[in-house]
């Protein structure tokens, strides 16, 4: 079953973790400023964000997310601010539709045995199909200036097109923590949706990333699912599995898990997921 939990990790940063039936976590971030907080992601429908907010601040929340997948917008109706990326907008959209949604997930539980026989349980197949009912909200475009001004804090928004078109990274200025979003991720990152990037146009998408990183002297990167945090070579990682993947060095693997159908290369502990080179 799903669980939460809420931990300090850095000077003003909780992060929310959100293990979905026990089989998968998201993570979400609360930066909390002198005047006002901001919590990147929302997780699940039923991940209550909004309750795990709360016990750590009374200030003002506003939401910024790193992308439109569901996983990720889940609790935005909580909240009365949501930023994203108007690249992302009508994949929110799309992932706002129960009855799409819930043709995922009847898809995932064909497409993987042990979906399959966990959903089995009667009230296991109930919780996700609980966990994917996203009340509608109404995004704001991201800020023209390019960060979040939360009270002598500011939070930088890099936009990185990859897992979704309108993907962002954001960098937390005070600690020097850099949030990839499902830009990178250790187990992997799928570029296999149709409003995917490129293998190309995510490594044009990495190379700006590791760039920022270096110059800005990053301490910590801590992604949205999976081991966090993560070590800064997963930028070097990821650029030589694109580059031997786009040189035709590496052959994919067409495989369908359910959420994402495309051609998949497993090196070095990563895999990649896409539609186009």
């Amino acid at each position: 079953m799903s669980k939460n939990e809420i931990v300090q990790i850095s000077e003003g940063i909780y992060q929310i973790k959100y293990y979905w039936l026990g089989l998968a976590d998201v993570y979400m971030y609360l930066i909390i400023g002198g005047e006002k907080a901001l919590l990147i992601d929302t997780g699940f429908s039923n991940t209550h964000a909004r309750e795990y907010v709360q016990s750590v601040t009374e200030l003002p929340v506003e939401v910024v997310n790193t992308h439109g997948h569901f996983d990720h917008i889940g609790g935005n109706s909580e909240f009365d601010k949501i930023y994203m990326s108007k690249e992302d907008w009508e994949t929110a959209k799309l992932h706002s539709d129960y009855e799409i949604l819930k043709e995922m997930l009847n898809h995932y539980e064909k497409a993987v045995p042990a979906i399959n026989t966990l959903f089995g349980n009667a009230k296991i197949r109930k919780e996700a199909e609980q966990s994917i009912h996203v009340k509608k909200f109404n995004p704001l475009p991201l800020p023209e200036k390019g960060y979040f001004e939360l009270g002598n804090r500011k939070v930088l928004y890099l936009k990185t097109p990859g897992h979704t078109i309108g993907s962002i990274c954001l960098w937390d200025e005070q600690t020097k923590t850099f949030f990839p979003g499902d830009m990178l991720c250790e187990e992997g990152v799928l570029l296999g949706f149709e409003h995917s990037s490129s293998v190309s146009g995510y490594r044009d998408s990495i190379t700006k990333m590791q760039v920022f990183y270096k110059q800005h002297d990053g301490y910590q990167i801590l992604p949205s699912h999976h081991q966090v945090p993560v070590k800064a070579d997963i930028f070097e990682r990821y650029l030589d599995l694109c580059d031997n993947i786009i040189s035709g060095k590496y052959k994919g693997i067409y495989v369908d898990d359910g959420l994402s159908q495309g051609m998949c290369v497993k090196k070095n502990g990563l895999q990649l997921v896409y539609n186009r080179v």
